[in-house]
């Protein structure tokens, strides 16, 4: 985890993220109920929906604060540009079950926001299953946990790309009904209609 929160990497994130920032505004990307995110360091966890790559940049390009992605399978860091790109974005590396709920742990007391993909993993189609890790981590600690769904990069959603930020959960219950919970809060936050 030496690379996350490294300053050279997050001085070209910094400059990239002003210039998607710019490009996805020009395209039409806007954020709805953003006055939910985070505006400052903070320890929260933000969770989301994941269809395709490109979702982190856009999260990125929203998100004031710097955050950390937990995570990216290992298989990803073995190529070396892909390594240096998710290493300036802030992808944490995720070995085992173990180590993700150690590292995110660690990340949130000190401080930091972190975006868990609750479906650990991409689906094109649809919203997939959740895992029950980023609510175990929540449990956890404690924080709070903000969900937001990104519409426009699921295949067959069509018009203008944009976020929608439900209100903040408080982590209560178990894991499983905490999971289920995201879940459906994601879920309500998806337009009826696709614009």
């Amino acid at each position: 985890m030496d690379y996350i929160n490294h300053p050279f990497y997050l001085s070209i994130r910094a400059v990239l993220k002003l210039i998607t920032r710019f490009i996805f505004w020009v395209k039409g990307y806007r954020i709805h109920s953003g006055e939910h995110l985070p505006k400052k360091r903070q320890a929260c966890i933000l969770i989301a929906n994941h269809a395709a790559f490109v979702d982190s940049i856009y999260l990125i390009a929203s998100v004031r604060p710097r955050f950390t992605i937990c995570g990216a399978k290992p298989k990803y860091f073995r190529k070396w540009p892909i390594r240096q790109l998710f290493q300036i974005a802030n992808i944490l590396k995720v070995e085992s079950h173990e180590q993700f709920l150690k590292d995110c742990r660690l990340l949130l007391r000190s401080g930091e926001v972190i975006l868990v993909y609750p479906e650990m993993g991409r689906n094109p189609d649809a919203m997939g299953p959740f895992q029950t890790w980023a609510a175990e981590v929540a449990l956890a600690e404690k924080v709070q946990v903000i969900p937001c769904y990104l519409y426009g990069t699921t295949n067959g959603q069509s018009g203008k790309k944009r976020l929608i930020v439900g209100s903040p959960i408080e982590p209560q219950g178990n894991a499983e009904s905490l999971t289920q919970m995201f879940r459906e809060s994601i879920l309500s936050l998806k337009p009826d209609k696709q614009a």
